[in-house]
């Protein structure tokens, strides 16, 4: 999980941030499990809604993923 504090959003902290952690993925896809909120973030950010909804542990999410060979 990563998270950016509301006051910081919109500034591209977060784009870096997942830009930087993408570079240390070992794997040419790689998949999250989105917050609902946060769902529009990972889609602008180029990852793909991969399955329903389920939950975990009482955490919903949307599973998502991205191909390495498309930039965000």
């Amino acid at each position: 999980m990563f998270f950016v504090k509301p006051e910081k959003q919109m500034k591209g902290i977060g784009r870096k941030l997942l830009s930087s952690a993408l570079t240390c993925a070992k794997f040419d896809t790689v998949t999250v499990s989105a917050s609902l909120s946060s769902v529009p973030a990972y889609k602008k950010y180029g990852f793909e809604l991969k399955g329903n909804i389920a939950e975990s542990a009482g955490l919903v999410y949307q599973p998502m993923e991205i191909e390495l060979n498309k930039s965000i």
